[in-house]
């Protein structure tokens, strides 16, 4: 019990990390970096477009339906990506990724389904500001718990007192966006 309640201790020793704000030098502005920020940005704005017009299908024919349209359309897609990406599956070796991939990183797809289930629901009643103001809120605190413990295989990147207080920001933006009447 002892040994751990200390491994619990020095994991969020490990996580926290009080330190003075720095420049990171290796982050440089280069053409790989804008093609990056601006693959995210279509990306950004795609997965909020999805939400609006799986809500607005929803009004039209069922809360179910969209979800089910938006995973038989991306899947085909990501079939055609898939096959030219490995080369028709052979560019994988599937024994060796069987053996040595967790077991939960076969369940990727769960996340994704709730996610379309969730935004299309609620994006009829409550509205892209306030629900994706709460779902990047959510996706923030998620991904700072995971980076400050390197849960999931993620890199470890601990908490800082720069990243807190633009997390802190952040949150106070989404309430003033999702909170005002």
């Amino acid at each position: 019990m002892k040994a751990t309640v200390g491994r619990v201790a020095q994991a969020f020793k490990d996580a926290i990390v009080i330190e003075k704000p720095r420049i990171y030098t290796e982050v440089t502005f280069d053409r790989k970096l804008l093609l990056d920020v601006l693959l995210l940005m279509v990306g950004g704005t795609a997965t909020a477009l999805q939400g609006v017009v799986n809500g607005s299908l929803s009004s039209h024919t069922s809360p179910g339906f969209p979800p089910w349209l938006s995973f038989a359309v991306g899947a085909s897609l990501l079939a055609v990506f898939f096959l030219v990406d490995t080369r028709g599956g052979k560019a994988v070796s599937w024994r060796n990724s069987f053996k040595t991939c967790p077991w939960w990183a076969w369940l990727g797809g769960l996340p994704g389904a709730a996610f379309v289930v969730v935004i299309t629901l609620m994006m009829p009643i409550r509205g892209p500001a306030f629900v994706y103001s709460i779902y990047i809120c959510a996706k923030m605190v998620t991904s700072l718990v995971v980076d400050s413990f390197g849960l999931l295989g993620a890199k470890h990147h601990p908490m800082t007192i720069p990243r807190l207080v633009g997390f802190l920001i952040m949150i106070a933006g989404v309430l003033m966006v999702s909170l005002d009447k």
